[in-house]
């Protein structure tokens, strides 16, 4: 009885050493790290730069066929303010036209060079450097989510415009068949203004679509992405960045 009690006081303090050992010759687990590394900001930057960059020229694309249809206006109401005859109708479209023009030409000029200004500033190298970070990557994030939703509001009220100038040209011609004064005058100048307002209402409906989808971009396909997982008894937790690169 003696030499069975020796025998597991032997055996308790062998264990007790060898699991000593152990502890101390193990190595502690360290605890999940969510940290955001220099090179995950930088491909997240990239994503980021390129769609404001494919936003940027779509953009500029838009108002430049703007700018275009505003001059080919001013040209064509210039030429028809010539002919005198059929009742002076001829220069009643002109004058519609040519103000129309006059109108767009300046908002598309205006446009651009917003457009410039943002790309500049967008593009600056003090600008680049912060989007390398992650307070600046979050930050020019909000700026370009902000800037389409600008865009899209712009587009929205511009097209509740041109359907309104559609409808002012309705009424142009549809007076000119109800016996007004100078009813050739009414319908030259409906008809001028149904074209303009067609042509800038495909025009803001491409822009309307297009700012939209730039914007769900900005919002889903740049988006951070944490992950957690347990691994061998450890818990691992990872960073990375949903898109197309």
């Amino acid at each position: 009885m003696a030499r069975t009690r020796a025998t597991a006081m032997w055996t308790g303090a062998l264990v007790a050493l060898l699991v000593g050992r152990a502890s101390a010759n193990a190595q502690p687990i360290p605890p999940p790290s969510t940290a955001v590394t220099a090179t995950e900001i930088s491909v997240a930057a990239d994503a980021l730069d390129a769609v404001h960059r494919s936003s940027i020229c779509s953009r500029r694309a838009v108002q430049r066929a703007i700018l275009v249809g505003g001059l080919a206006s001013i040209g064509a109401g210039a030429a028809l303010m010539v002919p005198d005859g059929d009742d002076l109708a001829w220069r009643f479209a002109g004058i519609n036209t040519l103000v129309f023009g006059v109108v767009n030409t300046l908002v598309a000029i205006r446009a651009l060079l917003g457009i410039a200004a943002e790309e500049r500033a967008w593009e600056a190298e003090s600008a680049r450097a912060e989007r390398r970070t992650a307070h600046g990557l979050a930050r020019a994030r909000r700026h370009a989510i902000a800037d389409e939703r600008r865009e899209s509001v712009g587009h929205a009220i511009n097209l509740g415009l041109d359907f309104a100038y559609a409808g002012i040209g309705g009424a142009l011609v549809m007076a000119s068949q109800l016996g007004v004064e100078h009813p050739d005058r009414w319908l030259a100048s409906g008809v001028a203004v149904i074209i303009e307002a067609a042509y800038l209402g495909v025009l803001d409906l491409v822009g309307l679509l297009r700012s939209g989808s730039f914007f769900d971009q900005f919002l889903r396909e740049i988006a951070p992405n944490l992950s957690v997982a347990q691994l061998d008894a450890r818990t691992v937790a990872s960073f990375g960045v949903a898109g197309s690169f």
